[in-house]
């Protein structure tokens, strides 16, 4: 190496450019580590974070001011965030609910205790049905759902969303791989969900309606939107559907979920338990559900029609 290629090398060692630190700068990774710093340490991270990189970081001077200052604002962030959630909560009331009177103070503080911590707006919403559903019926949301609920990222949150499409009070029907795979609950989705601990984790599980009526077999499903009336001539023929059950966090969950999409019945999930019914028998009518006066009482229906699908 001549002596002129040599100082120029030894020039750009030099340059600011191309110390670690300020390529770190550059580095996405490195900007997503510094931002997880903040939300986890607070702003004076940051400047804890430069001294690390400089190898400043043997000294404590400083410790205790970084120290509450986290506290602060993480306090002012929790204190942001459960307002957020009220907020969003009173525009979801509905103003005609009964009301029981009756509130659980264990239950709103734990409940604002795991609420706390969400800055997702999408996590927000869904905290804020919870709280809704609570407040119009007490009881109705369990304190294990704030357990299931934290750790829910937005992806799940989806998954959520489209459990609640199909959900017929605390199951799904189980249907075929391919039909819920189109809808993006894949099998590795249904293992997942389990996981989380929003499905029952019993594979095999079905249910089992006994009929309403005494001269025939008779029973509603209350699904979405509509009364779904599955018919037997025979009293004795109790129905039994395979399905998909939902734990008491993953109910009060999807119920959140269907509350922020205003879920209406998918009319090909009802075609297909047609389907899944006819081949045993069975007669299927449905009704739309014209006012509820709880989740699974109707106040008001329409007729019922009856509904066929074309036999193969």
């Amino acid at each position: 190496m001549t002596e002129e290629n040599r100082e120029d090398s030894e020039a750009k060692s030099r340059s600011p450019r191309s110390t670690n630190a300020d390529v770190e700068a550059y580095d996405p990774a490195c900007l997503r580590f510094s931002e997880m710093l903040a939300y986890g340490l607070g702003s004076s991270g940051r400047s804890w974070l430069d001294s690390v990189r400089k190898g400043d970081d043997h000294e404590d001077a400083g410790l205790a001011e970084r120290a509450q200052c986290r506290v602060e604002e993480r306090d002012i962030r929790r204190q942001r965030n459960i307002e957020a959630v009220f907020s969003l909560a009173l525009t979801m009331l509905k103003s005609d609910t009964p009301q029981d009177g009756h509130v659980d103070p264990d239950w709103c503080v734990r409940f604002i205790e795991a609420a706390a911590d969400c800055g997702d707006k999408a996590g927000q919403e869904m905290w804020a049905a919870l709280l809704t559903l609570e407040a119009e019926e007490s009881g109705t949301v369990p304190q294990v759902t704030f357990r299931v609920m934290r750790t829910l990222n937005r992806k799940m949150i989806r998954w959520v969303a489209i459990l609640a499409k199909f959900r017929i009070n605390n199951f799904l029907v189980k249907l075929s791989d391919e039909f819920f795979g189109e809808r993006e609950l894949t099998g590795d989705c249904i293992l997942l969900l389990e996981e989380y601990g929003l499905l029952r984790t019993n594979r095999d599980l079905s249910k089992v309606f006994s009929s309403q009526k005494t001269d025939s077999f008779s029973t509603n499903l209350l699904y979405a939107d509509k009364v779904v009336r599955v018919s037997h001539a025979d009293p004795a023929a109790d129905l039994t559907l395979p399905c998909y059950r939902l734990s008491e966090a993953g109910t009060a969950l999807v119920r959140a979920a269907g509350r922020l999409s205003h879920v209406e019945a998918d009319l090909d999930y009802l075609l297909e338990i047609v389907k899944l019914v006819e081949a045993e028998g069975y007669t299927v009518a449905q009704a739309d559900i014209l006012s509820r006066a709880s989740e699974t009482v109707v106040a008001k229906h329409s007729p019922f029609c009856e509904l066929r699908t074309l036999k193969r």
